[in-house]
C-alpha cells in the first residue's frame, strides 16, 4: 500500500510540475483605482479582488487566525471565513460595512474545529450560516449550541447574490472533514480557507492526508487566476503547487519511517525536513502535524 501511495505522490507531481512550466502566465485582472476606505477594525488587510470581490487578510498579532473573503452582490453581501470569534466576526462585518450598506444575508462557514466552542458560534441575527453538512455535525456535537440560523448541503450549492456567482462546494475529507472552497467565476476567484497555506506548514491536526493531497490537486485544476489561503498573501496555483510539494514531501517522509516499523516516539525523536525549515511555523507545528500524520498514515498501511 506504501508504495503504490509513493508512486502516486512521484507521479502526480511530474504531470503537476508539466503543466505549471506549459501554462502561461495568468495576469490578475485590473479592479481600477484604490478607494480610501474608513473602517475602525483590528483584524484584517482588505484587499480589493475585482470590483465585487474582497480579500480578509488575517493581521500579523490579531485576533484572526485565517483569512477570509467577502462579495458584494447586487442585492446582498455573502462572506466566508473560519475560526470566527466574537471580536473577529465584528471586525469583518465592520470592514464590510465600510463599503456597502447591503445586508450580509449568508455567512459560509468553511470548516470548524471540534473543541473550540469560542470561534464559529457568534454571528449576528438577519442572516444564515452555511456550511457543508459534516460541519454542522461538528458544531451540532459542541456543548455549546449554535444560536444562528443554519443551513447546511451535500456537495454543493450556488448562490446568485446579484450580477456575480458564489459557488460552494463540499470537499470532504481534507483539512477537516467537510471543507467547503468558494469559486467565484466571474473574478476567477478561489476561497481555499486552510486547504492552502503560503509559505507555512500549516496545521494538520484534524487533517486527512491523502485526500487533503487530492483536494490541492482540485484547487489547482479550478483555473483560478486568485486564491485566497487560509494563512497569507493572495496567490494563485504555483503557490498551490509549492505547498503541495512540501505536502508530498512530508508524507513520503513519515511513510518511510512507519515502513522502517518506527513508533511515533522513535518518529518524533529523528524526524526532519531540512529542506523546509524556512516555512513559517515549522518550529512550532511540525510534531504535532508529524502525529497526526503518523496515526492517519498508519490506520491505512498495508505492508
Amino acid at each position: 500500500m506504501w508504495r503504490i501511495l509513493l508512486i502516486i505522490l512521484i507521479v502526480t507531481s511530474s504531470l503537476t510540475t508539466a503543466a505549471l512550466s506549459a501554462e502561461p502566465v495568468k495576469e490578475k485582472p485590473s479592479v481600477g483605482p484604490a478607494v480610501a476606505v474608513v473602517s475602525v477594525q483590528e483584524s484584517f488587510l482588505i484587499e480589493p479582488l475585482a470590483p465585487a470581490v474582497f480579500a480578509a487578510i488575517a493581521k500579523t498579532g490579531s485576533q484572526a487566525t485565517t483569512n477570509a473573503l467577502f462579495v458584494i452582490g447586487r442585492d446582498y453581501v455573502v462572506a466566508a471565513g473560519a475560526h470566527m470569534s466574537k471580536q473577529v466576526t465584528e471586525d469583518l462585518y465592520k470592514a464590510i460595512a465600510a463599503r456597502t450598506k447591503k445586508p450580509v444575508r449568508y455567512f459560509v462557514l468553511a470548516h470548524h474545529h471540534t473543541g473550540y466552542t469560542y470561534v464559529d458560534f457568534d454571528f449576528p441575527p438577519g442572516q444564515d450560516v452555511l456550511m457543508s453538512w459534516q460541519t454542522w455535525k461538528n458544531i451540532d456535537a459542541e456543548v455549546r449550541k449554535p444560536e444562528y440560523s443554519s443551513l447546511f448541503f451535500n456537495e454543493g450549492l450556488t448562490l446568485k447574490p446579484g450580477g456575480v456567482s458564489v459557488v460552494l462546494t463540499n470537499i470532504g475529507k481534507g483539512h477537516t472533514n467537510g471543507d467547503v472552497v468558494i469559486f467565484i467565476p466571474e473574478a476567477e476567484v478561489v476561497f481555499a480557507s486552510d486547504l492552502l497555506y503560503v509559505n507555512s506548514v500549516g496545521y494538520m491536526g484534524n487533517g486527512y492526508m491523502t485526500d487533503w493531497l487530492l483536494a490541492l490537486d482540485f484547487l489547482e485544476q479550478i483555473g483560478a487566476r486568485q486564491i485566497v489561503p487560509g494563512y497569507g498573501p493572495v496567490s494563485g496555483t504555483e503557490e498551490v503547487y509549492e505547498f503541495s510539494q512540501f505536502f508530498r514531501d512530508f508524507l513520503t517522509a513519515v511513510l518511510q519511517h512507519i515502513e522502517r516499523g518506527d513508533s511515533l516516539e522513535q518518529t518524533l525523536a529523528s524526524f526532519d525536513l531540512p529542506e523546509h525549515h524556512d516555512l513559517d511555523g515549522y518550529d512550532q507545528l511540525i510534531k504535532l502535524n508529524l502525529k497526526r500524520a503518523y496515526n492517519d498514515l498508519s490506520d491505512n498501511f498495508n505492508p
